[in-house]
């Protein structure tokens, strides 16, 4: 299966989700510092570029053709505070320890090769008091994405992020085909 192609079955497009009322459940100031991780074509980079105007988005991903939409996108709109990077190595970012006010992981179960791995990064890179918001596929929703199988439920997600270290905050329903967990370090 081409990787586009694999891409869509892991990813809802903008159309499928409210990127809006995402971005405004997020404990986000205009200066934060953000990762977001596993960021495909930037459908949220974008949105949390524009809300942290006074601050930074790093958008990290593991596929150059997403991270190539991506720049076109942040180019064409002229969206200067958000730098999409390729994310070689998902066991070490490239960011300084506890640099970041908040980190955005969606779909990152399937987009990851080792989820787990992922939000041990994002641990270490986040400030003391800093947000985690993990956006997922329910698994009760078989209209579309990825194969229940891998996909993980909302007690599963909040275990593997308390396993590293973080605090659960807040669930959010946000459409009948996805979810959203929010924790703090």
């Amino acid at each position: 299966m081409a990787k586009n192609a694999q891409d869509k079955l892991t990813r809802p497009s903008a159309r499928d989700l409210d990127i809006y009322h995402i971005i405004s459940l997020l404990p986000i100031m205009p200066y934060h510092e953000i990762a977001d991780l596993c960021c495909g074509v930037g459908t949220l980079s974008v949105p949390l570029g524009k809300a942290v105007y006074r601050g930074r988005v790093t958008a990290f991903d593991s596929v150059k053709a997403n991270l190539t939409v991506a720049r076109r996108e942040l180019k064409n709109i002229r969206l200067s505070n958000v730098k999409a990077r390729h994310m070689a190595n998902e066991k070490k970012l490239p960011l300084k320890d506890e640099s970041l006010d908040g980190v955005m992981a969606s779909f990152f179960k399937q987009a990851s090769k080792a989820p787990s791995d992922i939000l041990g990064e994002a641990h270490r890179v986040m400030k003391n008091g800093a947000w985690l918001a993990l956006m997922e596929w329910r698994k009760d929703y078989t209209d579309q994405g990825p194969a229940i199988k891998s996909r993980i439920s909302q007690d599963e997600c909040r275990a593997m992020a308390e396993d590293k270290g973080f605090r659960f905050y807040m669930r959010h329903d946000l459409s009948e085909m996805a979810y959203m967990l929010l924790f703090l370090k």
